[in-house]
């Protein structure tokens, strides 16, 4: 015999059944946390795509003769990417720059790089000075190594700008001693000395530091990347399952 609900006759075989009935803008809020999660995903994967193609390629580097830069142009650098090099030269002023909100074995803190005119070069290179730990004001500029004697040639690789991460700013602060703070490394935000250009390469020294402070390890880091993608892809997959479950109505 039919129940009544509601003043609606029901037979027991329509007890129970659910229909999917959405709302607007909870559809169109699950479309855009899908389509930034996936988005993000994909962006890691392509992040560690770069991270194996630049092991191999400084691998493929490291097997290459030594190249002085002071015989080289300064255009024909960038060519030089991955090679092994020796660099002489002075500081550039300012002289140190600090990459903001870099990880270090677990800790956000700061890349230092210096600013180094090789001889005979109107052109200044970046040089990786190794991780710092930020003091606890912001507004200080955390205590700093002098810089070594650049009269002394340093050998490293070429190596490329590390990537900024999605909408980070090319904000260029002045701290206090000329140091400046960025958010990512952008060379034409980067203010130097009339008619010097600073070139799109970074100089990573062989030595584990040059100046005492700790170095990050060159290893690659496809696997952190490859893990950040899966956990971006799992929370689209989560939310668009959400959105299905939470809108099935039951009659």
């Amino acid at each position: 015999m039919p129940s009544i609900v509601r003043g609606i006759a029901v037979s027991p075989g329509q007890k129970g059944r659910r229909t999917f009935a959405p709302r607007l803008a909870t559809s169109l809020a699950t479309l855009f946390a899908v389509l930034l999660f996936s988005h993000l995903g994909a962006w890691q994967v392509q992040r560690a795509d770069q991270a194996r193609e630049a092991q191999a390629l400084r691998a493929e580097g490291a097997r290459q003769p030594v190249i002085d830069l002071a015989r080289v142009p300064a255009g024909e650098m960038p060519a030089l990417l991955w090679r092994p090099v020796t660099v002489a030269g002075a500081w550039q002023a300012p002289a140190t720059v600090l990459l903001d909100n870099q990880i270090e074995a677990g800790r956000a803190g700061y890349r230092m790089y210096g600013l180094l005119r090789p001889t005979g070069c109107a052109c200044a290179l970046l040089v990786d000075r190794g991780w710092l730990a930020p003091g606890p004001d912001r507004a200080r500029v955390p205590g700093l190594e002098a810089l070594p004697d650049p009269g002394m040639p340093v050998r490293g690789r070429l190596i490329p700008l590390p990537a900024a991460g999605i909408g980070v700013r090319n904000d260029v602060e002045v701290l206090p001693d000329g140091v400046l703070r960025v958010q990512r490394l952008d060379v034409g935000a980067l203010p130097t000395g009339p008619g010097i250009r600073i070139l799109p390469l970074v100089l990573e020294p062989d030595q584990r530091a040059i100046d005492g402070a700790a170095r990050q390890r060159a290893e690659s880091r496809a696997d952190r990347h490859t893990a950040y993608a899966v956990q971006w892809f799992a929370f689209a997959l989560i939310a668009a399952i959400l959105y299905l479950v939470l809108n099935l109505k039951r009659r």
